[in-house]
């Protein structure tokens, strides 16, 4: 397994709205997308540390869908 690598990125108001009007922190929600992308497991009997977890199966099939519709995986790809 690869070290964590810490990541500064500036947030626009629209998407910290978003989280606000659900009541959510935009950490939660980027925390579970990443999770849901990267296939993250948290199992209860063996939790993570970091506090990273897939929101489900669905939610995990739906990360990568977007993430491939997108085009990331070869229209953004970095060389």
């Amino acid at each position: 397994m690869q070290p964590m690598q810490r990541l500064t990125l500036e947030l626009p108001p629209e998407f910290i709205a978003v989280c606000a009007v659900d009541g959510v922190t935009p950490e939660l929600v980027l925390r579970g997308f990443i999770a849901d992308l990267a296939g993250i497991m948290n199992w209860a009997n063996a939790p993570r540390a970091d506090g990273y977890g897939s929101n489900g199966s669905d939610e995990r099939r739906m990360a990568r869908e977007y993430y491939e519709r997108v085009g990331y995986p070869y229209l953004h790809r970095q060389p």
